[in-house]
């Protein structure tokens, strides 16, 4: 497999890559925070953080640079098919890292999702559906990678994220990032498959009211 490589210098330029090209593709992009009206925990400094998101586009990788930075603070670690990191090697210097389907691959990137998840410094993007889906994609089916994971990880977070497009009335779509963490003792994928499709159901409701509330983050760029 081919194993993430942080090197700040990469990290950098894919940052200011991101910014550039997403200034062009969005009118603007929103953090939303779904759990602060309930009273969702704050982050946890002290431990890692496992990032379940919906994968939509070429750009999702990019786009959660941007809300790693504005939300998480974490050393992001982004899993990717095989066949198509052996052809971009340099994004492993961002912290992307392989995923083959064989057997064998399978198991040792899941391991080392582990690995990555002993340190309370890293985050762990996945997408459960494991490839890129329709953005109206409902309901969402995990694969069962995620499982294995969740339950072979201690000292964890589970944040659900989902991103929306809406254009209103405008030529660039408006992205919003909507996120909350997933607070139960029950970590059956089961359980956190249908919690996080009844909160994208809950994001796309506030999509339909062009919600602008308070918990909405505006900020794009600092």
């Amino acid at each position: 497999m081919i194993k993430a490589q942080h090197r700040k210098i990469w990290e950098w330029f894919f940052v200011i890559y991101a910014k550039s090209h997403l200034r062009s593709l969005y009118k603007e992009i929103r953090f939303a925070n779904m759990g602060a009206e309930s009273g969702g925990r704050a982050i946890s400094p002290g431990r890692s953080i496992v990032l379940i998101s919906n994968h939509f586009s070429f750009w999702d990788g990019f786009i959660h640079l941007i809300l790693n930075r504005e939300v998480f603070k974490r050393k992001i670690h982004i899993m990717m098919l095989y066949e198509q990191l052996v052809n971009r090697k340099f994004l492993r210097y961002g912290g992307t890292f392989s995923i083959d389907k064989g057997r064998k691959g399978v198991v040792e990137s899941l391991k080392y999702s582990c690995e990555v998840l002993k340190d309370c410094k890293n985050m762990l993007l996945i997408f459960p559906q494991g490839k890129i889906q329709s953005l109206y994609t409902y309901p969402f089916r995990f694969e069962k990678g995620v499982e294995y994971i969740i339950s072979q990880s201690k000292d964890v977070d589970i944040y659900f994220n989902i991103n929306l497009l809406n254009f209103f009335s405008d030529k660039r779509p408006t992205l919003t990032m909507y996120y909350k963490p997933y607070i139960s003792n029950n970590l059956k994928i089961a359980d956190i498959e249908q919690a996080y499709n009844l909160f994208s159901q809950e994001c796309m409701e506030c999509e339909r009211a062009e919600t602008k509330e308070e918990n909405i983050n505006p900020k794009m760029y600092e």
